[in-house]
């Protein structure tokens, strides 16, 4: 027995460095990606990479990449928000509506309602124990009849005198403003994730909900808060994406669902939770950004970008789902 000792000794040292090497392939093997889809497109087309091109692709990517941050917050709880691009184009339609009333103050009337919003969601999803692929694909629905109804289906300017939107749609040093914007989000939630409990937490509850219950974490109000941090995030692109359009539309953010998630599972988040983080969502928004920018040059149209997308997000999600955890897949 005691030859053996040093044996299982050395078994179960080996287990953290297996688990530690696959976890920083996980966190490379993304960036390698970006990094080769950035140089063959400065092969095929070596525009790409001047300065104009540049902020083009700042001012187009920034929407996408802070909705992909946003959305990667409930999946690592293991759950899902569907209604981030609900919340993002409604954003512009109650900053049009709302603006009479609150005036400058109105982009940050909606960001609190958005957040208001995730947060009682959040715990719709919880406390009732209700899939939160159902609850948010409800309140997906509604919210989108909701922009339709208080637009009355058509696209509507933008208040002049809004100081957020200009801001958002000015730039700083050349730069536009709404990749700034992005960089302080990564910043601000990146110093919750990293000096609270609630980063711990939520990696904790990702993990295993059961495990996490026996060690005190509370679950109801976690999910509230990662659905209400999604909102935020969501109401923020939101304004990034009229400071650009300088319209709100019912559908103006309809069709960045799915590109949302493919950054997040591109980005090495799994989509059963408890693996990735806010490096992994801010490199999966940059891929799928860039993404569209690649399949534009190889000649791929508009319509066939999706078809790309679908096949992306399911390979993504097949090799970051962890089965050993979920068990039978349904």
């Amino acid at each position: 027995m005691s030859q053996s000792q040093p044996a299982d000794d050395r078994t179960i040292q080996a287990k953290p460095g297996f688990a530690e090497r696959r976890a920083a392939l996980r966190r490379s093997v993304p960036l390698a990606v970006l990094i080769l889809l950035v140089g063959l497109s400065a092969i095929i087309a070596p525009g790409t990479l001047s300065p104009a091109a540049l902020n083009g692709f700042i001012s187009d990517a920034a929407p996408l990449m802070i909705l992909v941050i946003g959305s990667t917050i409930p999946i690592l709880t293991g759950s899902i928000d569907l209604s981030v691009a609900g919340i993002a184009s409604i954003t512009g339609v109650m900053l049009v509506v709302l603006a009479p009333i609150f005036g400058p103050w109105t982009c940050i009337v909606v960001i609190l309602l958005a957040i208001l919003f995730g947060a009682f969601q959040g715990w719709l999803h919880a406390w009732l124990q209700i899939p939160s692929f159902i609850t948010t694909l409800g309140t997906l629905s509604m919210l989108s009849g909701l922009s339709l109804l208080l637009s009355n289906a058509t696209a509507q300017p933008l208040p002049d005198s809004d100081p957020i939107i200009n801001l958002l749609g000015d730039t700083s040093f050349d730069i536009p403003n709404t990749g700034f914007a992005a960089l302080a989000l990564v910043a601000v939630l990146a110093v919750v994730m990293r000096y609270t409990r609630i980063g711990r937490d939520l990696f904790a509850l990702g993990a295993g909900e059961r495990a996490a219950l026996m060690s005190g974490v509370r679950t109801v109000r976690l999910r509230s808060f990662a659905f209400a941090a999604s909102a935020g995030c969501a109401a923020l692109a939101g304004l990034a994406l009229v400071s650009v359009t300088q319209f709100s539309s019912p559908t103006l953010a309809g069709n960045l669902l799915l590109l949302s998630i493919v950054g997040v599972v591109l980005g090495g988040t799994a989509i059963s939770g408890g693996v990735g983080g806010l490096w992994a969502g801010v490199i999966g928004g940059l891929i799928t950004a860039w993404l569209r920018v690649a399949t534009v040059l190889i000649g791929v149209k508009p319509t066939g970008q999706y078809i790309v997308f679908g096949i992306m997000a399911l390979i993504a999600v097949f090799l970051t789902t962890d089965r050993t955890k979920i068990g039978i897949i349904k």
